[in-house]
C-alpha cells in the first residue's frame, strides 16, 4: 500500500495541507472506526506523535492532532488499527516503528492486551517448515498463558467509564517513577493517595506503593530472594534451604538477634536476588510483534560470507549440526550471558564495593533489537562487597536449573502470533564474565 502521503502533508509554501494528506487522514479515521476496538473502547488510539497509539481520543481530535503535527514515525502499517505487519518495506522505509530501544513499554503492554482479546488476521506463513509445529488450526492458550491473559485483561480495565487509563497502567507508572527518578516509597504512597482521593470511583486505584507492586507482581515476573553464605561458599537453596550456618566455612546465615526483637524474622547476612528467566522468555511470545520476531534469524537468510547476526557465525552453525533437534524449531531461544562487577554508588571509604548483575539476552531477534535495553534480562543480582572471582558458579545455580529445564524438558508456551502452543526450549551459547581484581 502506497502511503508516502502520511509524511508529506504540508505544502511547500507552508500554507495549508495537501489534498492527498487530508483525504488520507479521512481514510485512516474511517478505517479506525470500523475496528472492533473502537466499539469496545469508545475511541481511537491516536497515532499522533505524542499520543503514540496509547491515548484514546474522539475521531475529531484525531483529525486535529494529525493535521497539526502529523503521524508518529514509521507508522506505514496501521498495526494498532487492524492491520498486520508483514515486515514489508514501503517506499524504502521500515514499518517496524523504529528502534525497540526507544519503544514505549506502556504501548507494549496495551498491545499485549489487544493481542489477547482480538484474534489476529490470518497471515500466510512465510516459513513452511518450522520443525515441531504440528498444528495448523488456531489453539486456545494453555492454562498458564490463559491465566496471564485473564489477569492482564482484568487489571487493564478502565478505572471508570470513559477513562483512558487503567489500574495496571497507573501502577506501572508509579513504580517506573520510583525507579527512574529514585523517588522514596513514602513519596509514591503520598501521590498514590492523592490520585485515589480525586478519582470519582473508589477502590479503583492503588493506594500505596505496596498495592501497586502486588498488582504488577500478579503478571508473573516475580523476584526470588535467596540467602547466601557471606563468603560465597553456597546458597541456602534447595537441599541447603534449612541450614542456619554454612556447611563449608561455618559462617552464620543470620545476623545475631538483638534483645527485644520479639517475633521479627531473622535477618540474613547476605542475600542475592534471582529473576526467573522462564517467564521472561514466555512473555516474548505473548505479543504478536515480539513473537513474530523470534524467528527472524531463520526467516532472513543472509548471503554467504556476510556476517550480520550471530546466526551467521561458525559457532551457531556448528551448534546446529551437533544438535539438529534443537535447531529444527527456530522458535527455540539462543541466549547469551554476560556479567561484570560495578560500583553501585560513590565510595564513601577506601574499601571497594563490587556488585554483580548477571545479564541474559536472546539472540533470535533482529540485530538492531536483540542487544537493546528492553531485551537485556537481568537474571541475578549478587551483592558485594568483594569480587566474585571463581565463585560465580555458586550464584548461578538457580539460573542453571532453569536453563537445564529449558534444555532437557522445555516449557509449554503460547505463541500468540500463530495462535499455537509449542514446547519452548533454550540454550546458553555465549558467555562473558569480567572479573575485577580484588
Amino acid at each position: 500500500m502506497h502511503r508516502r502521503w502520511m509524511y508529506d502533508g504540508v505544502n511547500l509554501d507552508r500554507h495549508g495541507l495537501k489534498d492527498h494528506f487530508v483525504s488520507g487522514v479521512a481514510e485512516f479515521v474511517e478505517k479506525a472506526m470500523t475496528h472492533p476496538n473502537f466499539l469496545v473502547e469508545g475511541g481511537i488510539r491516536c497515532p499522533y506523535v505524542n499520543c503514540k497509539c496509547i491515548d484514546l481520543v474522539t475521531p475529531r481530535e484525531v483529525n486535529l492532532h494529525l493535521y497539526r503535527d502529523g503521524f508518529m514515525p514509521n507508522y506505514y502499517v496501521w498495526t494498532e488499527h487492524g492491520e498486520v505487519d508483514l515486515n514489508t518495506n514501503l517506499g524504502g522505509h521500515s514499518s517496524s516503528g523504529g528502534s525497540v530501544g526507544d519503544e514505549d513499554q506502556f504501548a507494549v503492554m496495551n498491545q499485549m492486551v489487544h493481542d489477547a482479546i482480538w484474534p489476529s488476521i490470518d497471515v500466510p506463513d512465510s516459513n513452511s517448515s518450522t520443525g515441531n509445529e504440528a498444528f495448523r488450526e488456531d489453539e486456545e492458550p494453555n492454562s498458564e498463558a490463559r491465566h496471564f491473559y485473564d489477569t492482564l485483561i482484568s487489571a487493564n480495565q478502565p478505572i471508570y467509564e470513559g477513562a483512558t487509563k487503567s489500574k495496571l497502567s497507573i501502577s506501572v507508572k508509579l513504580l517506573a517513577a520510583r525507579s527512574i527518578w529514585k523517588v522514596p516509597k513514602k513519596c509514591i504512597d503520598y501521590f498514590a493517595q492523592i490520585l485515589a482521593d480525586v478519582c470519582p470511583t473508589k477502590k479503583c486505584l492503588p493506594e500505596n506503593n505496596y498495592q501497586a507492586t502486588q498488582l504488577v507482581s500478579k503478571l508473573g515476573l516475580k523476584a526470588r530472594k535467596i540467602d547466601c553464605c557471606v563468603n560465597g561458599c553456597l546458597l541456602y537453596y534447595k537441599e541447603n534451604s534449612n541450614l542456619t550456618e554454612c556447611r563449608v566455612c561455618g559462617a552464620a546465615r543470620y545476623l545475631p538477634r538483638k534483645s527485644g526483637m520479639g517475633k521479627f524474622k531473622d535477618v540474613p547476612v547476605k542475600r542475592m536476588i534471582y529473576f526467573p528467566i522462564i517467564p521472561h522468555l514466555q512473555r516474548l511470545y505473548a505479543s504478536i510483534e515480539s513473537a513474530s520476531q523470534m524467528s527472524w534469524h531463520h526467516e532472513n537468510i543472509r548471503p554467504p560470507n556476510v556476517l550480520r547476526h550471530p546466526s551467521d557465525g561458525k559457532a551457531w552453525k556448528h551448534f546446529d549440526s551437533v544438535y539438529p533437534d534443537f535447531a529444527r524449531d527456530p522458535r527455540n531461544v539462543r541466549l547469551g550471558l554476560c556479567s561484570d562487577g560495578f560500583t553501585p554508588y560513590i565510595q564513601a571509604s577506601s574499601a571497594p564495593y563490587s556488585c554483580w548483575p548477571i545479564i541474559v539476552t536472546p539472540y533470535n531477534r533482529p540485530p538492531e533489537i536483540c542487544m537493546t535495553k528492553p531485551y537485556l534480562f537481568m537474571t541475578c543480582l549478587v551483592p558485594g562487597p568483594y569480587s566474585l572471582k571463581p565463585k560465580i558458579d555458586v550464584y548461578l545455580q538457580p539460573l542453571i536449573d532453569d536453563l537445564q529445564q529449558l534444555w532437557s524438558d522445555g516449557v509449554w508456551t503460547y505463541n500468540v502470533s500463530k495462535k499455537q502452543n509449542f514446547l519452548l526450549r533454550a540454550d546458553e551459547q555465549n558467555r562473558k564474565c569480567t572479573v575485577l581484581p580484588k
